[in-house]
């Protein structure tokens, strides 16, 4: 059970009051407003917050991802959308500068998805000079921030040893040698790295808007060099505590050390054995999503691998009800879907979605009409009307259907805006007569 829902029904604490909602003439402030969350004449008893605005702008995010829960439907995501796409040709388009509002989505069902993933290395890593450029990245960005959704970084960090590559090959000993050797994870890992891209979220402007970043993320698969087949180390920290202290240092640097007070983090495995969900977590202090990433091959069959994936995604939200954190569906995708006219959106994803209590799914990046570039249709492809099914479904939300993502949340708890409003330290805070959540950045 959420335990929001179990403490609201103590004296201390109760549901969050229909005067806490902002009113209509009380936007939430622009990301680069400094100033309280209502300038112009509010409700007396609307909370006021004298934090900087992205602290209070990732605060309602948080928010309002952990009461979408109980909803009954969930928000829709795409990596890269608004980036890259499918001609109908099946050859590739790619934003350019000032072009940022097109998407397959949209324009096989009229509207765009409400998340939008990418890939830190474009934004931080790759030569400027590479189509689409970062700045066209930073501007996709801002366009789906503007349009009243979220991004949500994920980093295919290359390795120590193979530089030119993410994959584990050559790359084995990396983890270990970064769990184990300070002075040279400062150097490789943070001044190499790290840096590079609090760097450049700070001269693209995205330090100004909310973003869910998820390192080291598919930990328990073989094929990145923080998977946990490379945990074993020879020195003293070693197993789950060496994924877990690398982690650790990705979140303090860019939290603590360059106050990116924007960031949510996400911790989200491949598709794992009952029970084992937590392995590797790096704790309530260092994670705000727990996420999964659950990818089809119709092995042994869709229909058995939407039921194992059930499974999967109620361990997921379990433990984000149990540590008072958002679920999500951060990678989800038919493999099959450029050779395959199975309707898999309607007949896979649909089901498995469906009163999941995750916050949101997001399918990866469409390149070309091949497979394993491909993840959702564009006009004209065979799945093009199921998808469009799908949109329309009352359990999907695109962009127009979401909440109002950077306000107090109507039906749910704010996080708390001061740390020390937790006396009891039990993750939950009471700051003018009503109920909060403490952020990770206060355990």
């Amino acid at each position: 059970m959420d335990p929001g829902i179990s403490r609201a029904t103590s004296a201390r604490v109760r549901p969050l009051l229909a005067a806490l909602v902002l009113t209509a003439g009380c936007a939430a402030p622009a990301a680069d407003d400094s100033g309280p969350a209502c300038d112009g004449q509010c409700d007396a008893t609307t909370p006021t917050d004298p934090r900087p605005s992205t602290a209070a702008l990732r605060d309602n995010l948080l928010a309002n991802l952990i009461a979408q829960m109980d909803e009954p439907a969930v928000m829709f995501g795409h990596e890269r959308f608004n980036i890259t796409g499918v001609n109908t040709d099946g050859t590739q388009w790619l934003a350019t500068a000032g072009h940022v509002d097109r998407s397959d989505a949209k324009s096989v069902a009229g509207a765009h998805p409400i998340v939008m993933g990418f890939d830190a290395w474009d934004l931080a890593q790759k030569p400027a000079s590479w189509d689409p450029t970062p700045a066209v990245h930073a501007e996709a960005a801002t366009y789906v921030y503007a349009q009243g959704g979220f991004v949500a970084l994920d980093w295919h960090m290359r390795g120590c040893a193979n530089t030119a590559s993410f994959n584990a090959a050559g790359n084995e000993a990396c983890l270990c040698k970064l769990a184990n050797d300070d002075a040279y994870a400062r150097q490789w890992l943070i001044d190499g790295n790290v840096k590079v891209l609090a760097d450049a979220l700070v001269a693209q402007g995205l330090d100004r808007i909310p973003i869910i970043f998820r390192p080291l993320h598919e930990l328990n698969g073989n094929w990145f060099w923080w998977g946990k087949p490379y945990w074993s180390c020879s020195g003293v920290v070693t197993g789950e505590a060496a994924y877990q202290k690398v982690y650790r240092t990705i979140v303090t640097y860019l939290r603590t050390e360059r106050g990116l007070d924007n960031l949510l983090f996400a911790f989200s495995p491949d598709q794992f054995q009952p029970g084992t969900y937590l392995t590797g977590y790096p704790g309530d202090a260092y994670v705000d999503i727990l996420g999964v990433d659950l990818y089809y091959r119709n092995q042994p069959s869709f229909s058995d691998e939407t039921r194992r994936f059930r499974d999967m995604l109620a361990e997921v939200t379990t433990a984000a009800y149990a540590h008072g954190k958002a679920a999500a569906l951060t990678e989800v995708g038919d493999t099959l879907i450029a050779t395959d006219a199975t309707p898999w959106f309607t007949q896979q994803l649909l089901p498995l979605i469906t009163d999941s209590h995750v916050a949101y799914a997001l399918t990866w990046e469409n390149r070309k009409d091949a497979p394993q570039e491909l993840w959702l249709p564009y006009p004209g492809q065979r799945l093009a009307e199921d998808f469009e099914s799908f949109e329309s479904h009352a359990a999907t939300l695109f962009v127009g259907d979401q909440p109002a993502l950077y306000q107090v949340p109507t039906n749910g708890f704010p996080m708390c805006a001061t740390c020390t409003s937790d006396g009891d330290h039990d993750g939950w805070g009471w700051e003018q007569s009503h109920s909060c959540r403490v952020g990770s950045w206060c355990l």
